[in-house]
């Protein structure tokens, strides 16, 4: 009886026939719609090319144009600030004027523009007839050093630039060339630069070279960086190609009526720039288009006809794979019979029989249902009393489950959420929570006997009972953990402690103590991190007499970045003994300490603004990585600075007159006895008076002008180091390379050296 229902072929009213013909006919209107689809589209796409490379075109004039607006813009706007320009009168004349220190005024101006990174300034140089000389980011030099070894092109020699004081423009972009620079018999590719010209009126004496960078231009303004490019003035000379030895049409082949046209195997797309009345030109080869559409049609034709063939296939497939588990189960149901007639015949037999057996085992299982209802009510309490009895947990109770002769190892979890976890608006307490479950889950497949406690608000602990006494018994594991907590390193940061095998459990307490501390050995990363074991401590890192001295000189000095390199330089000293961010946390502090007394020395402690006005010493146990730390500082140091330096600079006439005397003749030999005789008083009243209203020594005063002085001055490779020595008032070259180690912590080499390689990654 069973056999009709099972259809051996293809039958009509089959489940198998009717699955089977349905997606056939799916399958032929899909077919049907991608062909039309496909000859549409065929027709249009050689329109929609040639309209990209249009739009292309068009973002690239824009992108060039408004770069070369912006630049000159920029640049010839300096003409509006009336210091830019008494520094360039005074520059004019240089030597007559002895206006070298505003060569230092120009280049903090031009620093602005040649560090924009948006502006792609390779260089800004200032080129003045007169003395014949230039002043740029690196500093001065004469023209013809810069022109024959720093800017060296065989487009552009000296001679040219000189000729340029004659012409009458006053904007103009010139030809990129590639340029070198050659130094010590050794010649270094610059790059391929476009120059441009501005002059400001009405000066003929002087004019400004702005060095862009001609590939990076290209990179920014086109969409496609493997098209063949170029520019041409206004009388058809080329101004940059992408390729030197591309074949470049007169500006006649271009009818300023289109936007494109087809020379030989090139499309040539064309626009005329309003703002330089240059014409940008992207060829295209013809080819290609071609071979696009041809490419095209083959894959849509081989697409179409596989989509059909798998679609067929996987037709049969599927409807061969749900039909034969669906007679299985008929079959089944063949073997309880329960003697009642069988259903009539609807659209699709075998679903009839499932229905009516369905109906059959429902009504069986209603009894069962009723039968079991009763005992609901005890299974819930149970589940309770189970949850109830899980909540508490204490060390004690730890060591108690810990009982046994089984050797075990524990693993400490330390979780610090970060400011982005906030947004989540999920309480700490519920994300520990979380991460206690992923951890327990984690563990639990690969140590059945593994158990994971929340044992403080931020704080995990796992037992892994094992007999594996390897070194890298939980290697796969703690790797794991690691990987996860990596792809959530910006919602929070955790640090996990391994302990080794201890043999017993009563040796659980003392476990738990090593990890305690060995969680505190976290480094000061912003990263997730493995302490397997307790780790030696480094060597302490006293706040000594001599350190306090050197901040106490850097605060009173009243500059933010002296203190700042001292603050760097010990950080920098703690990063190489690896210390703990205990360490860093336990230096923060006694700078902190270190600044309220100096503020107290001067009165000033009570003028910070409250508490608000400085950061909090708990807020360092949140730090957790060398940003927030150098944030921290900032917030700590740079209102004490500006403060100590608003008391200073609001000094009586004797202090005032000391130190615009220090600031003039700094490269003199100047005393105490000196200062006191130009001040009629004696040197003994002049020391108290002046380490009263300032808070420093004299001598330490004087000194740490003379090195920050000198660090200005090492920036200029062309200087020796007697030569600075001297210019800052040290006659023996020993004395000054001793005295700047003890106020900088480097010598005025390596100081150099760090200078050279800044310059270097620019």
């Amino acid at each position: 009886m069973m056999a009709e229902f099972v259809p051996r072929s293809i039958k009509p009213k089959s489940l198998f026939g009717k699955m089977l013909t349905g997606f056939l006919a799916v399958i032929v209107l899909l077919v049907a719609f991608n062909f039309v689809t496909s000859v549409y589209l065929k027709n249009k796409i050689h329109d929609e090319i040639v309209k990209y490379n249009e739009l292309s075109i068009n973002h690239t004039v824009e992108g060039y144009e408004n770069h070369f607006r912006l630049s000159k813009n920029i640049v010839l706007g300096l003409n509006q600030n009336d210091r830019w320009m008494t520094n360039l009168n005074i520059l004019r004349k240089v030597k007559e004027n002895n206006g070298y220190a505003s060569i230092e005024d120009i280049r903090s101006e031009l620093k602005a523009l040649y560090s924009n990174p948006f502006l792609q300034f390779e260089n800004v140089i200032i080129y003045f007839r007169n003395d014949a000389y230039v002043v740029e980011k690196d500093g001065t030099s004469s023209a013809e050093d810069m022109f024959g070894k720093f800017y060296r092109s065989g487009d552009y020699p000296l001679s040219f630039w000189n000729r340029q004081f004659d012409e009458r423009i006053g904007f103009r972009v010139l030809p990129a060339s590639r340029f070198t620079e050659k130094s010590a018999g050794v010649e270094t590719d610059k790059g391929l630069l476009l120059p441009m010209l501005m002059k400001p009126m009405p000066y003929n004496d002087m004019y400004m070279i702005v060095m862009l960078d001609a590939q990076k231009l290209f990179q920014i303004h086109n969409i496609s960086s493997d098209q063949h490019f170029y520019i041409l003035d206004p009388d058809g000379r080329p101004i940059y190609t992408t390729t030197p030895d591309m074949p470049i049409e007169p500006l006649s082949a271009f009818d300023p009526a289109k936007s494109s046209v087809m020379k030989g195997h090139y499309y040539y797309f064309f626009r005329k720039g309003p703002e330089t009345g240059f014409t940008y030109v992207s060829m295209v080869p013809a080819e290609s288009i071609s071979l696009q559409l041809v490419r095209l049609n083959t894959i849509l034709i081989s697409l179409l006809a596989a989509a059909a063939l798998v679609s067929i296939a996987a037709s049969v497939l599927f409807s061969r794979s749900l039909h034969t588990p669906l007679r299985k189960i008929i079959d089944s149901l063949q073997a309880w019979d329960t003697g009642e007639p069988q259903p009539k015949h609807g659209p699709i037999r075998e679903f009839d029989l499932i229905g009516h057996k369905v109906d059959q085992m429902m009504q069986t299982n209603k009894s069962i249902t009723q039968d079991l209802a009763h005992k609901t009510s005890l299974l819930r309490k149970y589940a309770l009393t189970n949850k109830l009895k899980n909540i508490h947990m204490n060390l004690a109770e730890l060591r108690e489950m810990a009982d046994n002769n089984m050797p075990f190892m524990i693993l400490l979890f330390e979780i610090h959420f970060k400011e982005k976890y906030a947004e989540l608006s999920i309480d700490q307490e519920k994300g520990t929570y979380y991460i206690r479950e992923c951890i327990d889950s984690v563990l639990l497949r690969s140590y059945e006997e593994s158990v994971t406690f929340q044992m403080e608000r931020n704080l995990v602990l796992s037992l892994i009972f094992t007999a594996d006494t390897g070194p890298d018994s939980v290697s796969q594991p703690i790797d794991y953990l690691k990987n996860m907590f990596d792809v959530e390193h910006d919602l929070y940061l955790v640090t996990m402690a391994v302990s080794p095998l201890y043999p017993a459990a009563s040796a659980f307490t003392e476990a738990y103590e090593e990890m305690t501390q060995a969680i505190k050995q976290r480094r000061l990363l912003d990263e997730t991190q493995v302490i397997r074991g307790v780790q030696p401590a480094p060597e302490p890192y006293p706040f000594t007499v001599l350190m306090e001295e050197e901040l106490h000189t850097r605060l009173m000095s009243g500059r933010e970045e002296a203190v700042g390199e001292w603050i760097a330089k010990h950080v920098e000293q703690l990063g190489r003994r690896g210390a703990s961010i205990e360490a860093y946390r336990q230096f923060a502090k006694e700078v902190a300490l270190q600044t309220d007394k100096t503020l107290q020395k001067l009165n000033l402690h009570g003028q910070r603004g409250g508490a608000s006005a400085q950061p909090s010493l708990c807020g360092l146990s949140a730090v957790y990585s060398a940003e927030q730390l150098k944030q921290w500082f900032a917030a700590l140091l740079q209102p004490a600075v500006q403060l100590i330096r608003r008391h200073t600079e609001d000094q009586d006439p004797i202090t005032r007159f000391v130190i615009d005397y220090l600031d003039a003749h700094l490269h003199e030999d100047i005393t105490l006895d000196l200062m006191a005789d130009k001040l009629k008083i004696t040197p003994g009243y002049l020391s108290t008076y002046f380490k009263e209203k300032t808070g420093m020594n004299f001598s330490d005063y004087l000194n740490d002008l003379r090195i920050q002085r000198a660090k200005l001055l090492l920036d200029n490779l062309e200087l020796k180091i007697q030569d600075v020595a001297a210019h800052v008032g040290y006659q023996n070259a020993n004395s000054f390379i001793r005295m700047f180690k003890r106020y900088s912590g480097i010598t005025p080499g390596e100081y150099r050296k760090k200078y050279a390689s800044r310059l270097t990654a620019e």
